[in-house]
């Protein structure tokens, strides 16, 4: 079409004159389609419930979240991997797994050679080398973060800047703060440069341990007076109410296995500020985003940005113990070298949410936290592996407020992001072969139109295994039966439809059994 062009205006003039304006008109073409490529920026919080956000029918504020997704749109059946690190090699690569190999690349190594300009905010949790493996091995410019899965929000361990450990610094430091401020000083950055941006901002929060600052706790202890239990049945209500959900279709499963009665249990006060911290946590992050939106409609970046909001994975039940799986030793370190002692776990006699204590939110708040969903993190049925998801572009998306039943999951944005930024996926790297990704653009459905439901998504963490595909959905739990739920008339997965179609599970079993020999072969994540 463009050569007809050029030879329309030539009228039959030389073609010396033909190839310079030809050669001119490709240049202007291009230069055309890189202003209008967007920025694109993905906000990834951690271990937090698919109710948690105001705007999918939450009690913790969140009004920086809730805008976007007033003039966004959001997803219900977004999926993740359930887990921490395989989300982000997932998210990362576009391919399924649980690190990063040599024959990966990340969606920043293929966005830098297209001419963006790449930088990251917070856990990255693949690599504990910031000289070998951190994010500025994998293509982003700048960096600010920790590098391992979870640690003190007043202390936290590895924090590193590009490829150098760093210490906190100043007398009022909490990481989901300085996280945002960060974000914000990389986006003020980035308007110096006439090229897009792709801009990775991962949040810690509110990952365990218990942290947050004692004026924004206090604000939050008298919502939860009424337990977990009455927690759930306002959430459920709510949501109902604002149309996220359906009674039909996601019907309120019964509490999980092991959910105390809210009646029986003693040391209420200490579990309502427990779920207080939390709130609180939940709170500050979405302050954080607010000042990142706000420095992107200062710098008049804000209308051609995408911004993708997810979790990592459901609400985490875990309870700590010991160390926390490692990840206090530095403060428990520090605490020695002070003469103070660190409280871990579930101390009820010490108040959670302070420097000197290390707790988690507990399987009983999680599964209020997760409404209506059923199970926790690390678990594949919805309620580890299923996020609320919030995309907002305003100079192409046309949604405002909507609430969308079309699917996606994180592997997705690798090629979501190649097709935005007409990007190339590369066939090897340093003369290794690059594995192919499993990624399905989600352009058609950012820009107003519909997606196929028949591709295939897979689970497999921590013994239990899914499918889905169209409508249906198999999962299993250590190596048990598989059960089958029709996710377009049940989304909270009540009613097993193993025994009506054992022709589905079948055909869905085959599928996860030739994908998991085809994990087998994938190379080893870098250590």
């Amino acid at each position: 079409m463009l050569s007809r062009t050029v030879f329309h205006l030539l009228g039959g003039r030389s073609a010396a004159l033909y190839v310079i304006t030809f050669v001119g008109l490709l240049a202007m073409a291009a230069a055309a389609s890189a202003a209008e490529r967007p920025n694109i920026l993905i906000v990834l919080t951690d271990d937090m419930g698919f109710s948690d956000l105001g705007c999918f029918g939450g009690e913790i504020e969140t009004p920086n979240l809730d805008a976007l997704a007033a003039n966004g749109l959001r997803f219900t059946e977004f999926h993740n991997t359930a887990r921490c690190w395989p989300t982000r090699a997932t998210l990362m690569s576009g391919v399924y797994s649980s690190g990063l190999s040599d024959q990966q690349v990340t969606i920043a190594e293929v966005l830098k050679p297209a001419g963006y300009q790449t930088a990251m905010v917070g856990k990255w949790h693949l690599g504990d080398n910031p000289l070998k493996n951190g994010p500025i091995q994998r293509g982003f410019d700048h960096f600010y973060g920790t590098l391992g899965g979870a640690g003190s929000y007043w202390k936290p361990p590895a924090l590193t800047r590009n490829t150098e450990f760093v210490a906190p610094d100043g007398q009022d430091f909490y990481y989901t703060d300085r996280i945002g401020e960060e974000a914000v000083k990389q986006i003020e950055a980035f308007a110096t440069d006439d090229k897009p941006f792709f801009q990775y901002v991962a949040f810690t929060a509110a990952h365990w341990p218990l942290h947050a600052p004692e004026k924004t706790v206090q604000k939050y202890i008298e919502r939860y007076q009424g337990g977990w239990e009455q927690l759930r049945k306002d959430r459920y209500a709510r949501m109902l109410k604002m149309g996220i959900i359906d009674r039909d279709r996601w019907p309120l499963p019964p509490m999980e296995p092991g959910v105390a009665p809210w009646d029986s249990v003693d040391d209420k006060a200490w579990h309502i500020r427990n779920m207080a911290v939390y709130a609180a946590m939940v709170d500050h992050m979405d302050r954080a985003v607010g000042r990142i939106v706000a420095a992107l409609k200062r710098t008049e970046q804000l209308d051609n940005t995408l911004i993708v909001y997810m979790h990592d994975n459901g609400a985490c039940s875990e309870h700590l113990s010991d160390n926390g799986w490692g990840t206090a030793t530095n403060v428990q370190a520090w605490a020695r070298e002070n003469n103070k002692t660190i409280a871990i776990g579930d101390q009820v006699d010490v108040p959670m949410g302070g420097p000197l204590t290390y707790g988690s939110v507990g399987h009983n708040w999680a599964n209020a936290q997760n409404t209506p969903l059923r199970r926790y993190k690390s678990n594949v049925h919805e309620g580890g592996a299923c996020t609320p998801c919030i995309m907002h572009w305003p100079a192409r998306m046309t949604y405002r407020g909507q609430i969308t039943r079309q699917r996606g999951h994180l592997v997705d944005l690798m090629a979501t992001c190649m097709e935005l930024a007409d990007a190339a996926y590369p066939l090897e790297v340093g003369g290794k072969p690059i594995a192919r990704h499993e990624s399905l653009s989600l352009v058609p459905v950012i820009t107003g139109g519909q997606q196929a439901r028949d591709h295939v998504y897979y689970f497999n963490h921590s013994n239990t295994q899914a499918v889905i595909r169209g409508d249906w959905k198999v999962v299993r739990e250590r190596k048990g039966p598989w059960h089958l739920y029709n996710l377009s008339e049940n989304r909270t997965e009540t009613e097993d439809q193993s025994g009506n179609h054992p022709e589905i599970v079948e055909a869905l079993t085959s599928l996860h059994e030739n994908w998991m020999k085809r994990q087998e072969t994938l190379p080893r994540p870098m250590q």
